[in-house]
């Protein structure tokens, strides 16, 4: 089997699990890590413009790998579980994407299985939303209903979030997805292949509506507009995105749950839970600025810090921003690290979108989307949630591959 079939199967594998499994999708990037090594081995050539970014992504995997021995020899109580600090893999699984991707020279199946899981993951979460759970399914497969029987403003959800996803780590990834669905269905190309897109692009809006999740939602409105904006180039595809906007917010203002939901957004990240767990990062900051804590380690070292804090065993897990957790963990050297990484990337998916690239620029607003999601959650928590974004990322730098390559 050569490279681009390997490439191909791994990439429509990975587009998969990306809307399934959160374990099926780690098991499928650590092969893809696995296979992409060897492919750098062998001089794979990237793009120009992917291999800052790629260089950058290794460099902090790298740190945040060591980050933990670094801690514990300048006085770290001990390790980090071996489950969190595993998760350097998913920061360097951006690389893996990146150079499987190279390869490809169909993406058919990918593309396919990609827009496909995305249209079963909205009716599964329609299911959920609407039906209460009550069909015995084997465990491994089962949604934990407790985690999401919630009620907002008279509103009962039974398992909203997707068959196999907790709603956060649906919403999320759908905003990851999102990018790639608008810009495809606002550029001009095949009228199927924009349909497909533009149902896509309904489908993960829809996701973050039934989740009732306020910051994807606000979030996928906000990238619509970019979208509209700077994407699309016809007058009637602008006011489409204009009606699908309002739409949109219409449907969601006029669900009594979204109006408690909204309501309680700017208490909540101002002096809330959200304040609360942004006071614990600065303090663990203040404590450690150049070095952090290390890689993982930012749970045990914030419930240290409890009788000063006053922080809550479930917000010790992260400071709910993702550039002030990288701050803390992997101190002034990780956040650098990760600076310069984001810097990179838009720079290479906006030069790669200047030549007309759809998947370029629709990485380029899953990277806004990223930033925006990244001020109030910490979206490395749901490993799904990484290598979701690492796939998209991965893929706008290199796509469409080989025949890139080539010329």
């Amino acid at each position: 089997m050569n490279r681009a079939r390997v490439a191909t199967l791994l990439l429509a594998a990975w587009a998969t699990a990306f809307w399934l499994s959160e374990g099926l999708l780690q098991a499928i990037a650590d092969v893809s890590l696995l296979v992409a090594a060897v492919l750098a081995l062998r001089g794979t050539v990237l793009p120009r413009e992917a291999r800052g970014p790629v260089r950058l992504a290794l460099a902090l995997a790298g740190w945040q790998a060591v980050s933990p021995l670094v801690a514990r020899a300048l006085g770290a109580p001990g390790f980090p579980p071996a489950s969190l600090w595993l998760h350097a893999l998913d920061t360097a699984a951006l690389a893996a994407a990146a150079l499987l991707g190279a390869q490809v020279v169909r993406w058919t199946w990918p593309e396919a299985l990609f827009v496909a899981g995305g249209l079963l993951s909205l009716g599964l979460s329609m299911l959920q939303h609407l039906v209460r759970w009550s069909v015995p399914i084997p465990g491994f497969l089962r949604v934990p209903v407790d985690r999401v029987h919630e009620t907002f403003g008279g509103e009962d959800r039974y398992a909203a979030g997707g068959f196999f996803f907790h709603r956060l780590r649906l919403a999320h990834a759908s905003i990851a997805a999102l990018g790639p669905a608008l810009a495809t269905a606002l550029r001009p190309a095949a009228m199927r292949r924009r349909w497909l897109a533009a149902a896509l692009a309904v489908a993960c809006i829809a996701c973050t509506v039934l989740a009732y999740a306020r910051a994807a939602f606000l979030t996928a409105l906000l990238l619509v507009l970019v979208a509209g904006v700077a994407v699309a180039r016809d007058a009637r595809v602008r006011a489409a995105v204009v009606v699908l906007l309002l739409a949109v917010a219409g449907a969601a203002l006029m669900s009594p749950g979204w109006h408690a939901r909204l309501g309680a957004a700017t208490e909540n990240f101002v002096g809330g839970e959200r304040a609360l767990a942004r006071s614990a990062g600065w303090d663990l900051v203040h404590g450690h600025p150049w070095l952090g804590v290390g890689f993982g380690n930012y749970r045990q070292a914030a419930l240290s810090r409890q009788p000063v804090t006053g922080i809550t065993d479930l917000l010790s897990r992260d400071a709910h921003s993702i550039a002030l957790t990288v701050w803390a963990e992997t101190g002034l050297v990780g956040l650098v690290l990760w600076l310069l990484l984001q810097a990179s990337l838009l720079v290479a998916f906006l030069r790669r979108g200047r030549g007309g690239n759809p998947v370029a620029l629709g990485a380029a607003l899953s990277w806004l989307g990223y930033q925006t999601l990244g001020v109030a959650h910490h979206l490395p928590f749901h490993p799904s949630v990484a290598l979701g974004f690492a796939f998209v990322w991965g893929v706008g730098l290199v796509h469409p591959g080989q025949p890139s390559a080539e010329r």
